[in-house]
Parts: structure tokens; sequence; C-alpha cells
């Protein structure tokens, strides 16, 4: 016998007064119902109800019986619904690595709303820029840039940021505006240095007209090269020189005009993809499933912002990415 069941079958009529009633309310059948309780009563060696033609009445026995069961049964729904809406209420702590710069200008931005939706949810934040160095083996999720083999985590691809090419006004009103790619070789160009190691002096551009798809590739010079971000951007903006940068991630600096991008007409190709990963055993985990839909829509609702042109996904990775050299303009003496 189901006790359990017993016990729900036997307070639902005892509080319709008919097994039939009862039976209805579980979603069962009359005979469910009534087999039930008479296993009941037979295990209890006792009658809980008197039978008539006018329905169900309690005993004496039975009254005692229900006024007993009735709070250990509701405390019980308690429970269950208790650890039901914690199950739907992510807590913990979920430890997120990522590279910096898309960390401080796209998640941290955002992070008060999604606080106040999951408050029970403590965030451990760590700077991470590559898939395989330590750090990245002590977090539950990254979120990277760069085209990483996924080995043992699961990937979950991201939408792509379009880059731009930009400097301050007063740089431009020095130097000159480039009108072509061809035009930045003459011009002081702030090059990002990958996770890799690998130094992205190769700006190629794309531009699809009525005279069909042409492709530009420059190899760009400057006096200073890094591997993080916003070093680059904060000498563009002391005037230093030119970069590469996603709107998305300097929606400031382009909105208050201190950045103003050019060539906008071409497409900058290579955009790093983005892509968040995550260990296999938390796929089910809810507090890493919050934080992962969080982090695509705050990814979703940042592309759409930017006019820039850019690809809408990355097709493997750009020839230049392979091979041992540590610069991406060597690629063209080897192709």
């Amino acid at each position: 016998m189901d006790k359990l069941k017993a016990l729900e079958y036997f307070l639902a009529a005892a509080q319709t007064g008919s097994f039939s009633a009862a039976a209805r309310q579980q979603g069962v059948s009359l005979q469910a119902v009534a087999k039930l309780v008479s296993a009941l009563e037979a295990q209890l060696g006792a009658t809980l109800f008197q039978r008539s033609g006018r329905g169900l009445v309690l005993t004496a026995d039975g009254t005692q019986y229900a006024e007993a069961c009735a709070p250990l049964l509701a405390q019980l729904r308690s429970a269950d619904e208790g650890l039901r809406q914690a199950r739907q209420r992510p807590q913990g702590t979920l430890v997120v690595g990522g590279t910096p710069f898309f960390v401080q200008h796209c998640i941290v931005p955002a992070l008060h709303t999604f606080h106040g939706n999951f408050p029970d949810l403590t965030l451990d934040l760590r700077t991470v820029l590559h898939l395989n160095e330590p750090a990245a083996q002590d977090c539950d999720l990254l979120v990277l840039h760069g085209w990483f083999e996924a080995g043992d985590w699961v990937r979950r691809e991201l939408p792509v940021l379009p880059q731009v090419t930009a400097a301050t006004p007063t740089y431009w009103e020095r130097h000159g505006t480039p009108k072509h790619p061809s035009d930045l070789a003459e011009h002081v160009c702030l090059c990002y240095r990958n996770p890799y190691g690998k130094l992205l002096d190769l700006w190629r551009y794309r531009k699809t007209d009525r005279q069909g798809e042409r492709i530009e590739e420059i190899v760009v010079r400057g006096w200073l090269s890094s591997n993080h971000r916003d070093h680059l951007l904060e000498l563009a903006l002391g005037d230093a020189g030119v970069m590469r940068v996603s709107p998305a991630t300097a929606q400031d600096e382009m909105a208050s005009g201190r950045l103003v991008p050019v060539l906008l007409e071409w497409e900058m190709m290579d955009p790093p993809p983005l892509a968040i990963y995550f260990r296999p055993e938390l796929r089910r985990t809810l507090r890493l499933r919050v934080f992962a839909d969080f982090v695509a829509t705050c990814c979703a609702d940042l592309a759409k912002r930017t006019d820039a042109k850019g690809q809408s996904s990355v097709d493997g990775r750009p020839a230049w990415h392979h091979g041992s050299s540590r610069r991406a303009s060597s690629w063209l003496s080897h192709r």
C-alpha cells in the first residue's frame, strides 16, 4: 500500500464527504480511492468512516486520525514546494572567468539588474585570457574572445561584435582621415596581441558593391602593442594612434565623439568570436543556465546597438591564425 497516497485520499474524502468527490479532486478513479482507504483502515485496525446513503461521516477514530495527519501532510507539501522554489531560484556561488575588457565593459554594467533578479546567487569574477591557462580550471563558466578549441568544455557561441577603425578627432585632424584601408599604412596603429601571443598587425577589410567583392589586407605599424585592450583604448583616447575596437565595448567613447570611426563603408574582417564555455557536469545547473542566458542577452543587445558592419558568424579561424609566427602579417609572405 502506498501510505502517502492513502492518507491523501483519506483526507480528501474527509473534506468532501464522498469517495467520488475525493476521486475527482485527486484525479483518480473512485475505485482507487475506495481501495486505498479500505487498505488504510485494515492496516490501522480501525473504521475511519461511517458509510451511509448521505455520504461519508468520520468516526471518532477517523476524526482523531484526520486531525493528526492533516498538519503532517500540510508540512510535507510545504517542504515539497520549498524545494521546488529553491530549484527555481538559483543559489550558491558561480565562478565566472572572462576576457577582462569584455567583462568590464559588457557584463559588469548590467550586473546590478542580474543581481536584482537573482539575489541568492553569488558571483566570483576572475580574469582569464586563455581557455587552457591555470586560472580557467578554477572557473565554472568562461566568457572568452578568440579561436579556442573547446576540449573538455561545452561551447555556446554568442553573437559576434563587429569592429571598426577609430581614433580621436584630434588625431584625425593632425594626421588626416584615411579614405581607403591602404592609407592606414601611414598611420600610427595600436595593435592587440591575442591570447596565443600573436600580434594582430594585419588588418583586413572587405567591401561588396556593384563591382563585386574587394578585400584589402594592410600591414599596420605602431610604437606600442598590448595584450590588454584597455591599454590601447586609453592611448587612443590620448591621441596616440588608431585602434580597432568594437563599438559595443566602447559605447560611451563613441557616443560622446571622443572616438571617431572611419572607413565605415568597409567591413573590418576577422572579429574574434565570442563564446561561453562551461563544465559539462554543470550543464543542468540552474545558476549556470541563468547566467549564461544573461550573458547571451547582453551580447545580443549590444550587437543590435552598433552601426558597424560585421560578420554575423565567424567561419573558422582566419588563415593568419595558424602557424607559429608571432605576427599575423607574417602569413602574407607564406601564402
